[in-house]
């Protein structure tokens, strides 16, 4: 029998029809960038992530293929950034979903999540197998927190 999964069953997530803004607002929030996006019965439907968001914001030449590896060049403000987010901001957070790296299960093995952990995923989603219901999130700091002694602040 395999040790269960250290992971948080206490953890924001989206409905599919949630904005942009609302994602964005959330993510500041709890201090995540990565929030898994559900539908009504609770179902895993994929992850808004932070990264996504992000090349939505930037030029097309600079996310194709190898991209463009300066931008140095561009003369964009903050003041047009913000005006590319506000044109960005009312659209439903399931046009950026993106399908997660990894999923984990309730009795998945602690080392596995640390291992995906140190490869880089930042969030880790907890499904029950059958149904994809989201049950619980990994991350670091679940690790950390449920590392430190008994009674530990």
């Amino acid at each position: 029998m395999t040790t269960p999964l250290i992971y948080n069953t206490v953890f924001p997530s989206l409905r599919d029809t949630d904005t942009v803004a609302e994602a964005t607002r959330r993510m500041l929030e709890n201090q995540v960038s990565d929030l898994p996006v559900v539908d009504n019965a609770g179902r895993l439907l994929g992850m808004f992530k932070l990264e996504r968001l992000f090349a939505e914001l930037l030029p097309a030449a600079a996310t194709l293929g190898d991209g463009v590896p300066d931008l140095a060049f561009m003369s964009d403000t903050i003041e047009q950034l913000r005006e590319r987010m506000r044109q960005i901001e009312g659209a439903a957070v399931h046009q950026f979903l993106v399908d997660p790296e990894h999923v984990l299960h309730p009795d998945t093995s602690p080392f596995e999540a640390v291992l995906l952990l140190y490869k880089g995923t930042n969030a880790i989603p907890v499904v029950v197998a059958e149904g994809r219901e989201l049950v619980g999130m990994v991350s670091a700091r679940d690790v950390l927190a449920a590392l430190q002694p008994a009674g530990a602040k």
